[in-house]
């Protein structure tokens, strides 16, 4: 498990900026070439699903789909 530095995330249609924690991990059944895990600190974001929503206009900000091998 590794939390990486800080990302803070902004709307493109409106000024709304919000600051998250991601973490990055592999479960213990992960094989070698598996994509990791993404995931926010909820208690940071207030937000306890896989996505960050803009607040004001619904815009995917954010999700903890995986993006890269490892």
């Amino acid at each position: 498990m590794a939390y990486l530095e800080p990302e803070i995330l902004r709307c493109p249609n409106c000024d709304f900026t919000q600051e998250i924690e991601v973490v990055v991990s592999e479960g213990p059944h992960s094989k070698p070439g598996d994509i990791p895990s993404r995931t926010h600190q909820p208690r940071e974001t207030g937000v306890k699903g896989p996505e960050i929503l803009c607040p004001n206009d619904g815009t995917v900000l954010w999700t903890d789909k995986p993006g890269k091998l490892a």
